[in-house]
């Protein structure tokens, strides 16, 4: 299993431009427009008012009217300029905020199982780890590794094999809690973090994933009918030590042991369907 001494990021995100900065743009070019036909009118008016007829006079009636009428349209436009900013900034602030989730997102997800990462699973292992010191209770994690993909995507090829991997991550996803933390490693390595979980639950749950993976049929869209098995190992602090570090390293020993125990022992159909058989290949609606 990866350890987090050998973490290295997935990927490098790239931010590219958003749409939402062109409309900004566009916004503040209108509003200075608005505010320099202002300014020009303003101006004449002015230059109205340097003529100084006396008072009554019609021409000082006209100087009024056109002062006042630019006095409005200064006016309007000045409350136009200030709707388009806050406008700008009500649509600038969603586009950021719709941004930043899509970024998360892609930084804490595993794109095709739909799981967590190996990123996260670390950071957040680290965080309920914490946790369970501070309260003072037990913290739970399995280790999961997939027997025989590696024959799938040799007989089959890749896409055969990621169909595999999409259906355990479903398939993690319906057997865990919404408190658990299913996620996946590398390839076909697997993890789920069990918050505030004693050994013997943690148990309990590895001893079902492992019957109900075995049953799982997964038909491709070539029609071929795949069936996968697991090992899996479970560690639980404070018992598997009080570091990331110790325990994933229990959990991954103790997944390793019941992976060479399998290999030892020859198949059998009397154990539930727990005993390691090659993976089956047929057509589906075949014999």
């Amino acid at each position: 299993m990866t350890k987090p001494s050998d973490f290295t990021p997935e990927r490098v995100l790239e931010v590219r431009g958003d749409p939402v900065a062109n409309e900004t743009k566009h916004a503040d070019r209108e509003a200075w427009l608005f505010r320099l036909a202002g300014v020009g009118l303003l101006m004449g008016g002015w230059a109205v008012v340097a003529t100084h007829h006396s008072f009554g006079s019609p021409a000082f009636l006209i100087e009024t009217i056109v002062l006042a009428g630019l006095g409005v349209f200064a006016f309007l436009a000045a409350a136009r300029a200030v709707r388009i900013a806050v406008n700008t900034e009500k649509r600038l602030r969603l586009g950021l905020l719709v941004h930043n989730m899509e970024l998360e997102q892609m930084a804490m997800q595993d794109d095709l199982t739909q799981l967590f990462n190996r990123n996260y699973f670390f950071e957040r292992l680290e965080r309920e780890l914490e946790t369970a010191k501070a309260f003072q209770r037990p913290l739970s994690v399995i280790a999961m590794d997939l027997d025989g993909l590696r024959k799938i995507n040799d007989a089959h090829g890749r896409r055969a094999g990621d169909e595999v991997l999409q259906n355990v991550g479903r398939f993690l996803l319906g057997q865990t809690r919404a408190s658990d933390i299913p996620a996946r490693l590398a390839g076909d390595e697997f993890a789920i973090i069990m918050p505030d979980t004693p050994a013997a639950q943690a148990e309990t749950l590895m001893t079902r994933l492992e019957k109900h993976l075995a049953s799982l049929n997964i038909v491709d869209r070539n029609d071929l009918t795949l069936t996968v098995r697991a090992s899996l190992g479970c560690a639980t602090y404070p018992d598997a030590g009080d570091s990331v570090d110790d325990v994933i390293q229990q959990a991954d020993a103790a997944m390793q042991v019941q992976k060479d125990e399998r290999r030892a022992s020859p198949p059998s159909d009397e154990n539930d369907g727990l005993t390691p058989v090659p993976p089956v290949f047929r057509r589906a609606g075949s014999s």
